[in-house]
């Protein structure tokens, strides 16, 4: 464990790549989660992750022993409606380029809680949710840092990769 446990809230999309075990990023996903809970940092899951992972898959296989599980709350809806109007607004003027889905508000609603906390990490692979997440940093409404799930644990915590002997 460390001394300074990290805040690290979990994208829906981290979620799907640790039980798809056919995914490319299934291994990362199950690195990560192993390395974070094993560090003694904070891992977050939000009810709209939660809801999200549930359209495709049993709600009850989240791992919720080691997760602090964060309901969506009128503080979070406030900041989460800053993040969308400028969103909205970007993306009405052409300066960012979002996929025809309906994730903004999702996407925000998530950042906006990880604000909340203090996140000091947000995990995801999701290429929407990062655009959001860039314009959101660009723009001084987010103060974590985003991780990319394709980015390999042994790059990220800089350890050595040593293929199997």
């Amino acid at each position: 464990m460390t001394d300074n446990p990290r805040k690290i809230f979990l994208d829906t999309s981290f979620f799907i790549r640790l039980y798809k075990t056919d995914d490319p990023d299934h291994d990362n996903a199950k690195k990560y989660y192993r390395k974070f809970r094993d560090n003694g940092d904070k891992l977050y899951l939000s009810t709209i992750v939660a809801a999200e992972f549930g359209t495709g898959a049993d709600i009850k296989k989240l791992p919720y022993r080691s997760l602090t599980v964060l309901p969506f709350n009128l503080s979070h809806a406030s900041r989460s409606s800053l993040l969308a109007s400028l969103a909205f607004e970007k993306k009405k003027k052409g300066v960012v380029k979002l996929e025809n889905r309906v994730v903004i508000p999702n996407d925000t609603k998530i950042l906006a809680q990880a604000e909340e906390v203090e996140a000091d990490l947000f995990i995801a692979r999701d290429k929407n949710c990062k655009t959001v997440f860039d314009l959101m940093k660009e723009n001084s409404l987010v103060s974590f840092d985003y991780l990319d799930l394709r980015t390999p644990p042994s790059t990220f915590f800089n350890e050595f990769d040593f293929p199997d002997l």
